[in-house]
């Protein structure tokens, strides 16, 4: 493990956001993982400088953004990191100040979505699958009900990269999937746009079951440019 004094004294004017910046550069220079324990508070006083109050803001900076957590009487300890509450809690900030559009999340779609899809089918797993399913078997039982089915359309979509086995894809497709389930409420839709949607999700899901790479692609451009036409006003197919 580093030494602690990786953590350079902090002025006291920075205060708890400094702090939890340095504390976040300590777990990650650490390697520390799920489970692991930080110093004890005594400990981080005197790598940090700071006073004790501070430090305990510091914490409950990182206890909301899923970073760490406090067990009584035992100490701070090192979460798993969940990157889909992540971006859970930022996307409605990324779609305001960032000015993203839902335009500018299919553009990246159309090209990530293919590439997901594609590695998914050479990499699912069984339990995949069987989550797949029952995200399909969600949208279907609440293709009338537009904040049920979106909740099954995304589930679907994650797990997708999740099957791709490969973390970098799965990061990618959080974030894309928080902002645009954000902005997707905003615009038209029908119970007809999600039957034609569910159609398209279910070609996808038999081209990754068959392990069918090319044809998992296509089916994942297909529904995105469908879904630009579904979804963003005036989007042309040939645009995508």
């Amino acid at each position: 493990m580093a030494s602690v004094d990786i953590i350079a004294p902090v002025r006291r004017e920075t205060l708890a956001e400094a702090i939890a910046e340095k504390l976040i550069q300590y777990i990650g220079a650490n390697r520390l993982r799920r489970g692991d324990k930080l110093p004890s508070e005594r400990e981080m006083v005197e790598m940090t400088g700071a006073s004790r109050l501070p430090l305990r803001e510091a914490i409950c900076i990182l206890k909301g953004l899923g970073i760490v957590e406090s067990q009584h009487g035992k100490g701070v300890f090192v979460k798993k990191l969940d990157i889909a509450a992540v971006f859970g809690m930022l996307s409605p900030l990324l779609r305001t100040q960032a000015d993203i559009d839902v335009s500018h999340v299919f553009d990246v779609r159309f090209s990530l979505d293919a590439g997901v899809a594609e590695a998914a089918a050479a990499n699912r797993t069984d339990e995949n699958l069987r989550a797949m399913r029952e995200a399909l078997e969600g949208m279907r039982g609440n293709v009338d009900r537009q904040e049920e089915y979106v909740k099954f359309d995304m589930q679907f979509h994650l797990e997708l990269g999740r099957a791709t086995n490969n973390p970098v894809f799965q990061i990618m497709m959080t974030s894309i999937s928080d902002l645009l389930k954000e902005l997707q409420f905003f615009y038209d839709d029908s119970i007809e746009y999600r039957g034609g949607a569910l159609t398209e999700h279910e070609e996808i899901y038999d081209a990754v079951e068959k392990q069918d790479g090319p044809r998992a692609q296509e089916a994942a451009r297909t529904h995105l440019r469908n879904a630009a036409e579904r979804i963003v006003p005036g989007r042309k197919r040939d645009h995508l």
